[in-house]
């Protein structure tokens, strides 16, 4: 019997990249529990009309648009890493990073590099618990997909 060939959640990383020539990139240890790569598409639509018989329906045409990457994460607020990432969000640049599926190309391994800023953060905090981070970072130029070796 075959099954399902998953990959353990902390294996999908988000790696900040430093900015020197080379780049390093590294992960931050607040995104530690919960990991979201949301790939999406923007099409336009269009109705193709059949010539010969124009009462027929119409069929449906898309042609994408567009598409856009956004990586959110949360976990337990590690405070040297928050203090980085909110100060990346005021400065409102553009940061290289590596969104990692941690596995061999054989695997199913990849790693999408490219440009991010930081859209949003959360940091909360209860009473006798440990502080929390939520944060989201959106592509902001053209990525590039390639399998691990």
């Amino acid at each position: 019997m075959a099954t399902v060939q998953n990959a353990p959640g902390e294996q999908l990383v988000l790696q900040l990249g430093n900015g020197a020539t080379p780049e390093v990139f590294t992960a931050t240890c607040t995104i530690n529990t919960t990991r979201t790569l949301d790939l999406t598409a923007i099409a336009s639509v269009t109705e193709l009309a059949d010539c010969v018989t124009p009462s027929n329906p119409a069929i449906t045409y898309r042609q994408i648009k567009s598409y856009d990457i956004k990586v959110s994460g949360s976990g337990i607020a590690d405070a040297p890493s928050i203090l980085a990432l909110i100060q990346w969000w005021q400065g409102g640049a553009q940061k290289n990073c590596k969104v990692v599926q941690n596995r061999t190309g054989a695997q199913g391994g990849f790693t999408i590099t490219a440009p991010f800023v930081v859209t949003s953060l959360q940091i909360a905090g209860a009473r006798g618990d440990m502080q929390t981070f939520t944060g989201t970072f959106e592509l902001a130029g053209a990525p590039t997909v390639t399998a691990n070796a």
